[in-house]
């Protein structure tokens, strides 16, 4: 009896052992252990404008909330544009596998990387930014992997993984070799910039998640950023300005004259009064941004004529708004822009260069807004 007795307890033990072991990861193959980002008992995920709504997901919005928005405007708020997690590794080898919730990979002027890709950057403890390049394989699950990563006498590096611009995410899990460090990092609990705005907010059409121009002041300014860019769908609707209070921001950006040049006579009446809501909850600062223009200006007097006169109704909101004595209000102009003719891939939409332009111009404007260092 006292043997079967000892048995039972190492069987017990080993249970135990086992049971143990798959709280640390979700799984081990391969030689590889797994880790999902849903598991980690404190919110990991950054970007979300109310991540207390979002916990199981990575999405911009709770179900909750999309019943509430613009139809055009749930449409693109399924996508994943903006949002990033973090963790700490020093593995050699990093596999991140996932499912989106779209299977269109690409748009026609805009690449598989940017529209479902992700971007990985390393971190050391200098504060020196790395960027990460992997293998994809689309498919069902899309795997990207990342071989050969080098740790310059260093206890591994600190990563930030930039979820995909123009599709959703369902589920994620990201394995790194058996014995190798890995722990998530807490989201930041800083205030963002909340960045309300169109289709090249949204991310249209870097070749990569990170170089949309928020993300690439996310990683110049080391800010929290929240991206409200929804493609073709920046019309200053009341609904997101009644969000947007909700919403405990250092810095409101609005750049949605993109999307009004078919209803010029809404932007003078939504802008003043979005910024009035805004103003009546909270006092932090607010860009106010032009239409950038079009590349083709020289050759198409149409086009030209368009974004002049829309940039003309934004320049009125913004005169009635300083007229009546509103603080904290700042302006970013399409010669502040100055965008290159060469920068965009369809006349408006920016490519890589162009989402550098922006981002260099944001820079400036947003660094005098906050006083940051230059």
């Amino acid at each position: 009896m006292k043997k079967r007795s000892n048995v039972k307890k190492v069987i017990n033990t080993i249970v135990v052992i086992t049971l143990f072991s798959k709280t640390i990861c979700v799984n081990a193959q391969d030689g590889f252990q797994w880790f999902d980002p849903q598991e980690a008992s404190f919110q990991v995920v950054e970007g979300q404008a109310f991540p207390h709504e979002n916990k199981g997901n990575y999405m911009r919005f709770s179900n909750d909330r999309m019943a509430l928005l613009p139809s055009g405007v749930r449409a693109n708020a399924v996508h994943s544009a903006g949002l990033t997690l973090r963790f700490h590794s020093d593995a050699p080898e990093i596999r991140v596998s996932y499912v989106t919730t779209s299977s269109n990979y690409a748009m026609y002027h805009m690449p598989s990387t940017g529209v479902s890709g992700i971007d990985l950057y390393a971190t050391d403890s200098h504060g020196h930014s790395m960027v990460c390049h992997g293998r994809y394989s689309f498919g069902e699950t899309i795997s990207c992997t990342y071989q050969n990563l080098v740790y310059h006498n260093e206890n591994g590096y600190d990563y930030e993984l930039f979820f995909p611009l123009y599709n959703g995410v369902k589920s994620m899990k990201i394995g790194v070799p058996e014995g190798a460090e890995f722990h998530f990092l807490a989201a930041s609990k800083e205030k963002p910039v909340l960045v309300y705005g169109t289709s090249i907010a949204h991310g249209a059409c870097a070749s990569r998640p990170a170089m949309a121009w928020a993300n690439i002041l996310k990683r110049e300014l080391h800010l929290p950023f929240i991206n409200w860019g929804f493609s073709g769908n920046g019309r200053m609707e009341p609904e997101l300005f009644d969000m947007m209070t909700e919403v405990d921001a250092r810095l409101f950006i609005i750049d949605c004259m993109p999307n009004m040049n078919d209803i010029p006579d809404k932007i003078v009446p939504r802008l003043t009064e979005g910024i009035h809501k805004l103003r009546e909850k909270t006092d932090a600062p607010i860009l106010i941004v032009e239409h950038d223009g079009y590349t083709s200006e020289e050759t198409n007097d149409k086009a030209k004529a368009e974004y002049q006169k829309t940039n003309v109704e934004c320049q009125k909101a913004y005169q009635q708004l300083k007229g009546e004595g509103m603080k904290k209000i700042y302006y970013l102009s399409h010669e502040d822009i100055n965008m290159n003719p060469d920068a965009t891939v369809d006349d408006t939409h920016a490519s890589d260069l162009g989402m550098t332009i922006y981002a260099k111009a944001y820079s400036k404007k947003i660094k005098k807004i906050l006083h940051l260092k230059k």
